[in-house]
């Protein structure tokens, strides 16, 4: 049996617009997306069976999550799946084993399941020995999902067991600009800040949300080319102001939680920055410090928040 675990890294949007919509139904993104240190583990691994003819190969996943589906309708399931049919007709049969061990939070914007997704693909190219580029995963990782392909980078660059020609691609990067449906990536420097992320007890449908932006005015949007070139130089003068989810027009009225949360991460150590990451329900908060970020993580436990401390990197 051969096996591998991969740390499945968080994201938050440091800023999102909304253009139009394409011919094909799908929104028109412009966004920058980071990532953070927090994240789950995804262990991989390929036992042959010497009773499964060449290419007969199950797929397994377990999870300690127990209301995450273990099937199909799991992203990192579908992963492996797509694999198989690219990858599985010249190898012996056996069985892919998926284990999730889940700490970002479920259907929060932070793409959880996205990030489980890229880490199968990065598994499975190492365990067959596919040799595949981190350009591959990532065409790879658009036939499933907008997210999927910019995690692909990040994990590339944090995770040292990968090949070597993978993780010194110059797109493997932990902050990106995502155009198109959001699977367009152009590599940038990122934001090294300490970071607080919380959320009320609700779901969000990202579906829900981009339907919904259609009929909301959008009073403020982001100037993306500053943002980048703050980031490039370090300039918060110009990233600050322009880290703007135009998505929370739609979601902080629909859901009031989410805009109530928002205010009192305001309200607690003085934060550079409170933004909703994607469609919600995930905030996030922006401290110079660790132990400021720390201490406001706390504070929003004992109000009952889901509620973790991490930073970006």
């Amino acid at each position: 049996m051969k096996t591998i675990t991969v740390s499945s890294y968080a994201k938050i949007n440091l800023s999102l617009d909304v253009l139009g919509v394409l011919e094909n139904g799908m929104h028109q993104v412009d966004m920058i997306m980071q990532e953070l240190s927090f994240h789950d583990d995804v262990t991989v691994s390929y036992t042959p069976d010497p009773d499964r003819s060449k290419g007969d190969i199950e797929i397994c996943l377990t999870t300690n999550r127990y209301y995450l589906p273990t099937d199909s309708r799991n992203i990192a399931y579908k992963a492996a799946a797509l694999m198989i049919e690219k990858y599985g007709n010249h190898k012996d049969g056996g069985r892919i084993l998926i284990d999730i061990f889940k700490r970002i939070p479920v259907a929060a914007g932070m793409a959880g399941g996205s990030g489980n997704c890229a880490a199968v693909l990065h598994g499975l190219n190492v365990i067959w020995d596919l040799k595949l580029g981190l350009k591959d995963l990532c065409d790879l990782g658009a036939e499933l999902g907008s997210d999927v392909p910019f995690c692909v980078m990040g994990q590339a660059r944090r995770n040292h067991m990968l090949p070597n020609r993978i993780r010194r691609s110059k797109k493997a990067v932990s902050c990106a600009r995502a155009t198109g449906t959001g699977t367009e990536m152009v590599p940038l420097k990122g934001m090294k800040k300490a970071v607080v992320i919380a959320k009320p007890d609700i779901g969000v449908s990202t579906k829900e949300v981009y339907q919904g932006i259609d009929d909301c005015v959008i009073h403020q949007r982001p100037d993306t080319e500053e943002l980048i070139e703050g980031l490039i130089h370090n300039d918060f003068d110009k990233i600050l102001p322009n880290c703007i989810n135009v998505l929370e027009e739609y979601t902080l009225k629909a859901y009031p939680e989410v805009e109530r949360l928002k205010q009192k991460m305001w309200e607690i150590n003085q934060p550079e920055l409170v933004l909703m990451s994607g469609s919600g329900p995930t905030v996030f908060a922006v401290y110079d410090d660790l132990k400021s970020a720390m201490e406001a993580s706390e504070k929003l436990r004992t109000m009952g928040y889901e509620s973790y401390w991490t930073k970006s990197f």
